[in-house]
């Protein structure tokens, strides 16, 4: 390509660059800036919007908590006050049963069940694999709960409706498991279950309170019986082999929480969503006539991803986070969750003989999983170690002596912990809450179609923001004049060859008024200066590509400057080299 270019190159004034005429740089793209982080979450976005109008978004606010608190009753009524054979649920399951036995599907079931095989198979042959699955890190109580997901959910609200019984009735039985539990109910679920079945309490006793965040409106009703009939619901779908009308309904309960987060844990999140279903309908209301639903529907899936998968988000950063447990045995993985456990009981007692030796066990099974850690693990290993710095249920705390020095220890502590609990919000907000909003963006589109004219509007909306933002310079190059490059001292004959169709930079000098070349040529090239050829030129090795068209040095003040000018300075030093090259004759 390097024999076309001709001869008579123009040389632009670098200084007198105008950005207006330069197509290639021009912010186009979305810069990456602290902005960004926010752009990206449709919650902290939609956070940082304003409603155009303020009134309507309170009224469709209202109305959705209205709404969202009589499904959540229409649902709930049933479970609270009949036996799970009777409800709508155990009729659904008995319809999907008989499907279930149709041989079609019981193809497609068996198929499923040797896939999960192969899958189960594949980690247990994988270390990573294994520990990814099997080794996960440990949060704090609330970190746990959710990650327990439908359970943790359902033990928090047994403890609820357990108060809320003695309360009305003086009943006594549940005092011990209250207390054993309390904020790490998850962990007693079973327990939980069991001690209400063989309570002898009165299961079907609705007790009702109208909560003050409710003004008085809303009855906030529960029994110990829909926390069994919802026991039932979570094992049909999450017992491996249940039968087909077990997994639908379990899921049909799972998803009725997903959509109204008042099944599990009570009501209180109703309200934050009933903002995100405001905030949805604010988007239809600015959206192309033809395209509201789908825009309502959209932006409801992505911002209540947020709250459907927020137990997956707390059990993938503790997966992740336990990609540190390479190496670590079963056995010791649990012995470690148990000296952690006793380490830190000991420090907060001030038991040095017990914080001492527990802190020697830990040190024995970490330096045991070193020794077991292949090179090819580590770096999973060190992300462990990363996404789990300064959890407080894996971080030994500094021994409670009551000393000068214990005091000053409990500073860097604290920073650790504060560090790492700041370290995996952003993980979760910055990361995986985008993965799962795009997520269910993309099933949206899909069921209810994709608002294109909308999606296009507000994309040549945001274009023009961002060309009004770039700061506009004087119309300098009018009045530029090329100056041509001075001729070598020896004659170099190059013949022009005529433009053919493909060859690119041709067409674009036959499209300029001057010819495109490099812009950069101010130096003088002169046959008379000693010139040292690299390995590649000896080697007759010629470069082909399109030079720089008419690129100078952008303002300072251009967000792009420090990206576009390293592009430009490539780009200059090539067309030099090729100078070079036609100089000598190359």
């Amino acid at each position: 390509m390097s024999q076309n270019i001709s001869s008579n190159i123009p040389v632009y004034n670098q200084y007198q660059y105008n950005q207006q005429s330069n197509p290639n740089f021009t912010a186009s793209g979305t810069p990456i800036s602290s902005g960004s982080v926010v752009e990206n979450n449709p919650l902290l976005s939609a956070a940082a919007s304003k409603p155009e109008n303020p009134l309507a978004f309170l009224a469709a606010a209202g109305l959705s908590t209205a709404a969202l608190f009589g499904i959540n009753n229409l649902i709930n009524n049933s479970l609270q006050t009949q036996d799970y054979n009777s409800t709508f649920f155990k009729k659904i399951e008995n319809y999907f049963d008989t499907i279930g036995n149709n041989n079609k599907v019981k193809t497609v079931t068996e198929a499923i069940n040797k896939f999960n095989l192969k899958v189960k198979q594949k980690i247990a042959g994988s270390e990573i694999l294994r520990t990814l699955f099997h080794k996960q890190s440990i949060g704090g109580p609330q970190v746990q709960s959710q990650a327990a997901g439908a359970k943790g959910h359902l033990a928090n609200r047994a403890l609820e409706v357990m108060k809320k019984y003695k309360e009305a009735t003086g009943f006594t039985g549940f005092d011990n498991i209250i207390q054993k539990a309390g904020k790490d109910s998850y962990k007693y679920y079973d327990e939980i279950i069991n001690t209400i079945k063989k309570s002898g309490a009165d299961l079907t006793k609705v007790m009702s309170k109208r909560p003050w965040w409710g003004l008085g409106l809303v009855k906030n009703k529960s029994s110990l019986k829909e926390i069994l009939n919802k026991d039932i619901l979570i094992n049909n779908y999450k017992t491996a082999g249940a039968s087909l009308g077990k997994k639908v309904s379990g899921y049909l309960l799972r998803s009725a929480e997903c959509l109204t987060n008042g099944i599990f844990s009570g009501k209180g999140q109703v309200l934050i969503q009933a903002l995100m279903i405001a905030q949805s309908a604010n988007e239809a209301s600015k959206a192309e006539k033809g395209e509201k639903f789908s825009t309502f529907m959209a932006s409801l899936a992505e911002l209540m991803a947020f709250l459907a998968t927020m137990g997956i988000q707390m059990r993938v950063v503790n997966h992740l986070a336990g990609l540190k447990n390479i190496g670590i045995s079963p056995e010791n993985y649990k012995r470690l969750q148990t000296a952690m456990e006793a380490v830190n009981n000991a420090a907060k007692a001030g038991d040095t003989a017990t914080y001492n030796a527990q802190k020697a066990i830990i040190k024995q099974i970490k330096n045991a999983a070193k020794a077991n850690t292949h090179w090819y693990q580590k770096p999973f290993k060190w992300l462990g170690n990363l996404i789990s710095f300064g959890r407080i249920k894996e971080t030994i705390k500094p021994l409670n002596n009551k000393t000068v020095g214990s005091a000053l220890k409990k500073i860097p502590y604290g920073l650790k912990v504060g560090a790492g609990y700041v370290g995996r919000i952003a993980l979760i907000m910055g990361v995986i809450v985008p993965v799962f909003s795009g997520i269910a963006k993309k099933i949206s589109y899909a069921i209810f179609g994709k608002p294109t004219k909308t999606l296009a509007r507000e994309k040549a909306k945001e274009e023009a923001e961002q060309t009004e933002v770039q700061p506009q310079q004087p119309e300098q190059t009018a009045n530029i004049q090329p100056q041509q490059i001075q001729q070598p001292q020896q004659t170099v004959t190059s013949q022009q060859q005529p433009a053919k169709p493909g060859n690119l930079l041709d067409k674009m000098n036959n499209n300029y008024s001057n010819p495109i070349g490099a812009q950069s040529m101010s130096q003088q090239v002169s046959a008379s200066t000693p010139i040292k050829r690299t390995p590649e030129e000896d080697a007759g090795i010629q470069r082909s590509y399109v030079p720089n068209a008419y690129l100078g040095i952008e303002n300072p003040i251009n967000p792009a400057s420090s990206r576009a000018a390293q592009i430009d300075e490539v780009l200059r030093r090539a067309d030099i080299a090729e100078a070079r090259a036609r100089a000598l004759g190359a």
